[in-house]
């Protein structure tokens, strides 16, 4: 069962990044969230068979609270809030929102939606699951410039990365108006990050003239 749920996840995570990522390219909390993105999109679905993907991949479900910081093969849960300004449990009033990307309620297991996850954590991303959430976030709040001032601080170093699991989020959301903006996102992001590259080439060239 493990090594079924294993290649499962490998084919998922293959098929819907076109096979421009595997699950070795990616820390241990986004290859699985991923892993389940490809498989029930934001829906629910049962804890027994998230359990049976998170120990083929040697990856562990644990129920955190705020402030919790991402150690080895994990993958951060927090049980499901209700009511208005709902925190995960253990969360002060600062905290709001999950800081984990993993929701439980019951028997069912759930991804957060960008717009769930703490504000302080998406700040302070800790993995690529965080920071494509973070990206989502700050363009809703100011559009293009937050976008790239965020992508830039945070992802840097593996921006191309980050764009294909934008556009992963957005293609596999089901919904018209989720992809549309998260090519919007990856538009404006890949011209800028090419624009970037560009200026940098020529930089160096300037000095390796001299």
């Amino acid at each position: 069962m493990n090594e079924a749920s294993r290649v499962v996840s490998e084919n998922q995570i293959a098929r819907i990044t076109g096979g421009r990522i595997a699950v070795a390219d990616l820390d241990s909390e986004t290859a699985i969230a991923l892993t389940f993105y490809g498989i029930w999109g934001a829906g629910e679905f049962s804890f027994d068979e998230g359990l049976n993907i998170s120990k083929s991949l040697n990856i562990s479900m644990v129920v955190k609270g705020a402030g919790y910081r991402t150690e080895g093969r994990m993958i951060g849960m927090n049980q499901e809030a209700t009511g208005r300004g709902a925190r995960s449990r253990g969360s002060s009033e600062e905290e709001s929102g999950y800081q984990a990307p993993l929701v439980r309620k019951g028997s069912k297991l759930r991804l957060a939606t960008p717009e769930e996850r703490g504000p302080r954590r998406l700040q302070h991303p800790q993995t690529d699951w965080d920071i494509v959430h973070g990206l989502i976030m700050a363009y809703r709040s100011g559009d293009t410039p937050v976008a790239r001032a965020f992508l830039n601080q945070h992802a840097a170093d593996k921006m191309l990365r980050i764009l294909d699991l934008l556009e992963v989020w957005g293609a596999e959301s089901g919904d018209p108006k989720l992809r549309d903006e998260s090519l919007a996102i990856s538009l404006v992001c890949d011209n800028f990050f090419l624009i970037s590259a560009i200026f940098s080439s020529i930089i160096r060239a300037k000095y390796v003239v001299r």
